[in-house]
């Protein structure tokens, strides 16, 4: 039994990379554990048959091989843990039978001697010769049993190596699986061949100024006035009509009315407006006008039924309005949050501006004024980089972290087209990017064919994409049903 249990360990990791068939076995009491059912629970089908749990499926031996890998990665196994778990699992008992079925109907069948020679490194003593003491200690249904495993997992690595290639090889080139065409590796070497190098500078939109806001604050004021308020809000137009000739006859009190009836949605738990400054107030109107009805209430005055956006409200003043005052710091932090959230156009074009007058200079001086730092600039140089959408690793990768104001560059259209279209020691329009306005300049434009190791590279990166393509397609195919989402969280959470 310990020799199996070798064996286990030497197979366990390539087993988990790739598809967990069946090496440790998953008893009744673990399953009913689970379940709360001896004989399994069906989690999905493929081609019409239950992928179940229950001892001796590759799904069960899965969910224990996943298990044991989370538990040796020194991983929690809580339920947020043991939903990838079964997930994984699932995908790789789709796997198993998919690639089952495609071997099954080649004819293909591991002989008794491939089996041999698979168990044999296995059952070997100290100075690696085969040892029948080893062997002879293994119980019958425990060689069984491996035999039974070593047929599974053979039967895999012939699907695998058809498809996708294995260690075997004749020079250089692999003997089974999909072939990379020679020509295509030199075309896909081919896309990193030119790169450019950039200096770039970029203006945070975070350290938009305070003179600019306080001039938007003062040019719009009114916006940022504040006001003591209660709100009655319910869902219902004749009921808020109802409550609010109630409250004009005094037949019930305004906090009476908010502790029975109100959705506080736009309130605390007493009924209190927080949100009181008033472009809040007019962002939860259906229709802004109706704000004037709020903005001329006198104290302990009720205004007549608003509609809002989730509903009918009913204001009440509880004090004085308070005029906005830009010289106060709290002021000015409330108008530098509208600008952020709802301005950003206006920060954009500040900084647009501001770049494009720096780029004049540069132009007009010869000097960089606008690769600066002196003049509120983040100025960084970007290593040379291929034209590559998505940085794929297929082509010579774009270091977009090294620059903060370069996050996501490698999606960006707009930035690529843009660099890929200039030329050396060009400096382009300001561009907005993220949190950040930006400029860039090209600094070097280096073209140079790849090396006979990078296409090879190439070619270890094409099977990357194949087994990944392969498994995408397989786990998207109409033959699978996957319901590990719903049985996991209706059954087995609930047990």
């Amino acid at each position: 039994m310990k020799n199996k249990m070798l064996w286990i360990g030497s197979v366990f990791i390539l087993i988990l990379s790739v598809i967990c068939f069946v090496v440790f076995g998953v008893g009744t009491e673990l399953i009913r554990a689970i379940t709360g059912e001896s004989n399994g629970t069906s989690f999905g089908k493929y081609n019409g048959k239950d992928i179940v749990l229950a001892p001796g499926t590759d799904f069960a031996n899965a969910v224990q091989n996943y298990t044991n890998y989370y538990q040796y990665q020194g991983q929690e196994l809580d339920q947020s843990a043991y939903f990838y778990i079964y997930n994984y699992a699932f995908n790789s008992a789709v796997q198993s039978a998919a690639y089952k079925d495609a071997v099954k109907k080649s004819g293909y069948k591991p002989s008794g001697k491939e089996i041999s020679r698979a168990m044999l490194p296995h059952l070997l003593n100290a100075e690696g010769k085969f040892d029948p003491k080893l062997y002879n200690k293994i119980s019958n249904s425990d060689k069984e049993a491996m035999k039974s495993d070593i047929s599974n997992q053979l039967t895999w690595q012939r699907f695998y190596s058809d498809m996708f290639g294995g260690s075997e090889t004749v020079g250089k080139y692999a003997l089974y699986g999909i072939k990379t065409n020679d020509s295509e590796k030199d075309f896909l070497a081919s896309l990193s061949n030119e790169k450019r190098a950039l200096k770039t500078a970029a203006f945070n939109k975070a350290d938009y100024p305070e003179e600019e806001i306080k001039k938007f604050g003062t040019e719009n004021a009114s916006l940022f006035d504040s006001y003591s308020l209660s709100v009655i809000t319910v869902k219902d137009e004749s009921q808020a009509k109802k409550l609010y000739g109630q409250l004009t006859n005094n037949e019930i009190i305004f906090k009476d009315a908010i502790t029975e009836y109100s959705e506080k949605y736009y309130s605390d738990g007493d009924g209190v407006v927080k949100q009181n400054y008033a472009y809040q107030i007019k962002e939860n109107l259906e229709n802004e006008a109706d704000f004037a009805k709020i903005d001329t209430l006198a104290k302990d005055a009720v205004s007549e039924v608003i509609k809002t956006n989730k509903g009918y409200s009913i204001f009440q003043s509880t004090g004085s309005k308070k005029t906005a005052s830009l010289d106060d710091s709290a002021t000015l932090d409330v108008v530098k949050n509208y600008i952020t959230t709802n301005k950003q156009d206006l920060i954009e074009s500040y900084f647009i501006e501001k770049a494009k007058d720096l780029i004049a200079k540069t132009k007009e001086t010869g000097l960089n004024h606008i690769f600066d730092e002196k003049n509120g600039l983040t100025v960084e140089n970007i290593p040379a980089f291929s034209l590559n959408y998505g940085n794929l690793s297929i082509a010579g990768t774009f270091a977009e972290g090294s620059a903060k104001a370069f996050a996501g560059a490698s999606t960006n259209e707009e930035f690529l087209k843009k660099v890929f279209s200039m030329k050396k020691g060009e400096i382009s329009e300001p561009m907005v990017m993220g949190s950040y306005i930006t400029v860039f300049q090209v600094t070097d434009i280096q073209n140079e064919a790849a090396s006979e190791e990078q296409i090879e590279k190439i070619a270890s990166e094409t099977a990357n994409y194949d087994q990944t393509s392969a498994q995408s397609a397989l786990l998207s195919s109409p033959k699978v049903e996957n319901n590990v989402t719903s049985v996991y969280f209706n059954k087995i959470i609930k047990q």
